[in-house]
C-alpha cells in the first residue's frame, strides 16, 4: 500500500508541475514519530525552506485593448503543499495580493483605481517562475473566488518581467488550487507612469514525501454554474 501512495503521489507531482509552468515549491517529507526530513533538514540548515514571491508592478493585459492596465502588489510565502497526520495536504502557504484595474465604472466617465484582494494559500515556485494561489475578497461569483496567478522573473532586469491571472485569458470559473496560466502579461510603466519595481521570485524544493501516507482529498465538485 505504501509503495501504491509513493507512486500515485508521484504521478500527481508531474502532473502538478507541469500545469505549474515546471514550478516546484517545498513539501514536507513524511517520518515515523510525526516529524519530517523536510523539517529534520531546516532544522539543521537553520530555517524552513519556502518559497516566496514579493513585488509591485503594473502590468498591460494584452485582452483589453481600451484599458489595460492593472497593478498587483505581491507578499506570498511558503509551499504548495504539507503533511498533517500523515496525509498530504494542499495549500502550505500565507500571504496577500492585492490588485488594482485602472477603468472607468461606466462607459464615458474618467478611469480610476479598482482595487481588490487574494489571501494566499499556495506558493510554488522554481527558477524564476512561480504560481501563486488563494481566495478572492472582492465580490465575485462563488464559483470564481479562486484566482491563480503566474510570475515571471526575468535574468534580464525586472522590466522585462511578466506575470498571468486566471480571470484573464483562461476559463475563471471553478479554478482549482495552483491551476495558472502562462505569464501573459508584460509589466508596464502603468497610467501614471510609475516606475517599474518587477516581482522577485525566491523558488525552493519539492521533495517527495517517503514512506507511508494518505493521498489528499479530492477536490469540491464544481458545476460551473452561478450560484442561485
Amino acid at each position: 500500500m505504501a509503495l501504491r501512495r509513493r507512486t500515485a503521489f508521484a504521478g500527481m507531482a508531474v502532473a502538478i508541475t507541469a500545469t505549474a509552468l515546471g514550478a516546484g515549491g517545498a513539501a514536507a517529507q513524511a517520518q515515523p514519530g510525526g516529524t519530517t526530513a523536510a523539517t529534520a533538514t531546516a532544522t539543521a540548515q537553520g530555517g524552513v525552506k519556502e518559497a516566496h514571491v514579493t513585488g509591485d508592478a503594473w502590468v498591460t493585459f494584452p485582452g483589453d485593448t481600451e484599458y489595460p492596465y492593472r497593478r498587483f502588489i505581491v507578499d506570498a510565502h511558503g509551499n504548495p503543499w504539507k503533511i498533517e497526520n500523515n496525509k498530504i495536504v494542499f495549500g502550505a502557504a500565507r500571504g496577500t495580493i492585492r490588485f488594482n484595474h485602472y477603468a472607468p465604472d461606466a462607459p464615458g466617465q474618467p478611469p480610476k483605481d479598482h482595487w481588490g484582494s487574494i489571501k494566499v494559500d499556495y506558493v510554488m515556485a522554481t527558477g524564476p517562475v512561480a504560481v501563486v494561489s488563494g481566495i478572492r475578497q472582492d465580490d465575485v461569483p462563488a464559483n470564481a473566488r479562486r484566482g491563480t496567478l503566474t510570475f515571471y522573473q526575468s535574468p534580464r532586469g525586472h522590466k522585462y518581467d511578466r506575470m498571468g491571472f486566471s480571470w484573464g485569458v483562461v476559463e475563471w470559473r471553478c479554478q482549482h488550487m495552483g491551476a495558472g496560466p502562462a505569464p501573459f502579461s508584460p509589466v508596464s510603466r502603468g497610467p501614471y507612469g510609475r516606475p517599474i519595481t518587477g516581482y522577485t521570485v525566491k523558488d525552493a524544493p519539492l521533495p517527495v514525501p517517503q514512506g507511508e501516507f494518505d493521498q489528499p482529498d479530492d477536490p469540491a465538485d464544481c458545476s460551473f454554474k452561478d450560484p442561485a
